[in-house]
């Protein structure tokens, strides 16, 4: 006969059955309201201190930004196919800063001059945001691991959310169909692309500080966007710092070709540590009750 079980077994048998790597069953009501006066985020000092301290302690991540950069097969393709003199790049801060969140290689025509012909970059655009996704997935689980001082597990990280990172990466890109008509407005296509890269560009980090899936994500990055607060503070400032290098990149990538690829790549590696570290410690921020991160 079999002892009755106790609320601690029955605590232990539910907590045996939870599946770590599906996403957490999080409701929108359980987080904080991003407007809400109580909800004082830590403060940027310590942020960009703690920030600073994962990026010394995590270096050998910075191979990710990298290998993301040489490995997107269309970008490179459209570097190397075309010529440009200067230009400058707007973008929000993401999960993956490579050399392509600087310089711009999106050159695409239907019959080939002037650009990377349409059914040569269909396919490597695919083969790119396959491999973005999984690299991304990796690289932001694995600076989340190591703000807290664990192991960086990529390959566990990986696994986890690179289905999801795709969703994350099928959003994107439809961002970009979306901005397309707009083009005919000439410069002013850039106020409907930065505005909906605004409100997405916390989907990478939301994904995966709280473990949820792809629309749930997109729902609180909308919403942290509307907010303000530290979600708009942070995105401006990428905005507004990432303006300079843009431009010098952009010089050296399209004068030099290949050289300046992999000659950028390198330079944007160690950076992208650093930002995928601070915004880690901003969206734990906006999703613990208490600010903390």
């Amino acid at each position: 006969m079999s002892a009755p079980s106790t609320p601690d077994d029955d605590r232990d048998a539910s907590s045996d059955d939870h599946d770590p790597a599906s996403p957490a069953d999080h409701t929108p009501e359980s987080r904080p309201d991003p407007s809400s006066a109580t909800h004082s985020p830590d403060p940027p000092d310590d942020r960009f201190s703690r920030a600073l301290e994962t990026t010394r302690r995590s270096l050998p991540l910075a191979v990710l930004p990298f290998l993301a950069s040489v490995l997107a097969p269309a970008k490179v393709a459209t570097v190397l196919s075309s010529t440009m003199d200067a230009g400058v790049t707007f973008s929000f801060p993401s999960g993956l800063p490579t050399l392509w969140s600087f310089v711009q290689a999106n050159g695409i025509t239907l019959s080939g001059p002037g650009g990377l012909a349409l059914a040569t970059w269909l396919p490597l655009a695919a083969v790119g945001l396959l491999v973005s996704a999984v690299l991304e997935a990796a690289f932001v689980g694995g600076i989340s691991n190591r703000v807290d001082g664990a192991d960086a597990a990529l390959a566990a990280n990986a696994r986890r959310y690179g289905p999801r990172m795709v969703g994350v990466n099928l959003v994107r890109f439809a961002v970009v169909l979306v901005a397309l008509p707009f083009a005919l407005l000439g410069p002013l296509v850039l106020l409907p692309v930065l505005g909906l890269g605004y409100l997405t560009y916390g989907l990478p980090f939301v994904l995966v500080v709280e473990d949820v899936g792809v629309g749930a994500a997109l729902s609180r990055s909308v919403s942290d966007a509307v907010a303000g607060g530290p979600y708009a503070r942070f995105g401006v400032a990428y905005l507004l710092a990432m303006f300079v290098p843009s431009f010098v990149l952009t010089v050296v990538v399209y004068g030099t070709g290949l050289i300046g690829v992999v000659l950028g790549a390198a330079l944007v590696a160690v950076p992208a540590v650093f930002v995928v570290a601070y915004g880690v410690l901003v969206f734990r921020a906006l999703a613990s009750p208490d600010g903390a991160s």
